[in-house]
């Protein structure tokens, strides 16, 4: 395992974003990606987690379990690419490819070479396209969309944002700041009620946007639980009314070490009031954080509000994973972004 985690901690270096880079030396930042991939390591050919998963997913049960484990595949410049098979938000109709780590460099030409050993080791499973967790994933898209031996199915599927938690703190107050306070979940009924209230939210937003479902779950009672355990689970308080739900987690990805939001959601009545930013910098005002700690998330490309409100108040991309597209593979369902 070791050695494993060597091999693949030495082939992810390039995919990692240049600014982390800038907020850790080499040496931590290299342990921290080992830890993020650790499980994925762990993996590989594992026949007990292939069959987990397949039965899990209920899907081609008469599959071999090993088909989806993680596996090794060689490239044919002599490089390689750990993969596995994948199914958007657990959908049996939504398979893809992730590629956990290659030698390939993260270029038109080195994910041609891999999606074509990739695609043609998991033929079987019909996917409609890989991701990647790429360093700069607009300008990997770019540099796709303009090469034709990949099909317009190339784009983001999620970014990564994040922020040094003591610049966080430095930032300018948003203008909703004083509108806004948390209350911290205190009991298990707290945490309960919570869970409801998040459950509710969401609901009521699906009504009035559906395609909220395709990249937008909401948070449920064992997560935000954790999030209560750290003292990270807060009701959202619009000018001393309920208005919301916010948590985070102590969560270390990405290569990254400190605290992921776990869930914002604000009721319909406050939404569009812009406050969120304000939001998000109480509870960056709340988090326990240490020297090289951040506060970072996923953000799906069609949540502008979202997107928007994580810049305005300091945090940036990173990274994200991204969506590759072979010319002549369907590629996977977007969602379109709604106007707000």
């Amino acid at each position: 395992m070791t050695e494993l985690l060597d091999e693949l901690v030495r082939a992810r270096r390039p995919w990692i974003s240049g600014r982390l880079g800038e907020w850790y030396p080499d040496p931590a930042l290299l342990a921290q990606l080992r830890d993020a991939l650790a499980v994925e390591a762990s993996r590989l050919d594992d026949v007990a987690f292939g069959a987990q998963f397949r039965d899990a997913l209920g899907v081609r049960p008469e599959s071999e379990a090993l088909s989806w484990a993680n596996r090794r595949l060689d490239l044919p410049d002599g490089g390689w690419a750990v993969a596995g098979i994948r199914f958007r938000g657990r959908d049996g109709r939504r398979p893809f490819v992730d590629v956990v780590a290659t030698t390939a460099p993260p270029t038109p030409d080195g994910l041609a070479s891999v999606a074509e050993t990739v695609a043609a080791a998991y033929a079987d499973f019909e996917p409609l396209c890989l991701r990647v967790d790429a360093p700069d994933p607009d300008r990997i898209v770019a540099a796709l969309r303009a090469d034709s031996r990949f099909g317009p199915g190339c784009a983001v599927d999620m970014y990564v944002v994040a922020g040094l938690v003591r610049s966080l703190r430095q930032h300018p107050r948003a203008a909703a700041y004083d509108d806004v306070t948390l209350r911290r979940s205190e009991s298990g009924d707290d945490t309960a009620a919570l869970s409801v209230r998040v459950a509710e939210i969401y609901r009521a937003l699906t009504e009035l946007q559906p395609e909220l479902a395709m990249w937008a779950t909401a948070e449920g009672a064992e997560s935000l639980g954790e999030c209560a355990e750290d003292g990270l689970l807060f009701e959202i308080l619009a000018e001393g009314r309920p208005a919301g739900v916010v948590a985070g987690l102590r969560h270390d990805d990405h290569a990254m070490r400190g605290f992921s939001v776990q869930e914002i959601c604000l009721d319909p009545a406050h939404r569009g009031r812009r406050l969120a930013p304000g939001v998000i910098q109480r509870v960056v005002d709340e988090l326990p954080a240490g020297d090289g700690d951040v506060l970072w998330g996923t953000i799906h490309p069609a949540n502008r509000p979202s997107l928007r409100n994580a810049l305005s108040v300091g945090r940036e991309v990173v990274g994200g994973y991204v969506w590759v597209t072979p010319a002549g593979m369907p590629g996977m369902p977007t969602t379109r972004a709604t106007p707000r």
